[in-house]
């Protein structure tokens, strides 16, 4: 019996002699090569996470000084300014400026009315009551989550594909 390998797909013959015959196709007949991501594409998405998560974890930090209102108003900018521009590097980078367009406008809108409000009524003064820290509550969990929905939207898309 002689078994072909190629483009047709296996053939087996039972009217010839059996023999341990293998033909297996040459390079013409394999698959073109898988198409190229572009590395600035592919590094994006890493770059928009780092630039939400590394001012995140040091406003939190500058917040978590209770002692001092001026380092938590500090650490709540160095925050949003992480949360607005997460969504323009990781799209941007990527070529992507459309949607960094839009990811990044929702969150840079959220985060400049989060600053209005904490400019007019400072959220870290212990005299101010509970329910006149919602609105900035509110505003900076926004301002994240925009941030956040950019950059993961960055890691959905993926990169573009090109030939080689």
């Amino acid at each position: 019996m002689t078994i072909v390998l190629g483009a047709g797909g296996n053939v087996a013959r039972a009217d010839e002699p059996v023999s341990e015959e293998v033909v297996v196709p040459g390079p013409a007949a394999l698959p073109t090569a898988a198409p190229v991501a572009d590395s600035r594409a592919v590094v994006a998405p890493l770059a928009g996470a780092l630039t939400l998560v590394v001012p995140f974890m040091v406003g939190s930090l500058l917040v978590a000084r209770d002692d001092d209102r001026r380092l938590q108003n500090i650490g709540s900018t160095v925050m949003l300014a992480g949360f607005a521009v997460a969504p323009w590097v990781s799209h941007a980078l990527a070529g992507r400026w459309g949607r960094g367009l839009a990811f990044g406008g929702a969150a840079l809108a959220a985060s400049a009315a989060t600053w209005i409000v904490m400019a007019a009524r400072d959220p870290y003064d212990p005299t101010l009551g509970n329910h006149k820290r919602l609105p900035f509550g509110f505003l900076i969990s926004t301002s994240f989550f925009f941030g956040a929905a950019g950059v993961t939207d960055s890691f959905m898309v993926g990169p573009e594909q090109r030939q080689p």
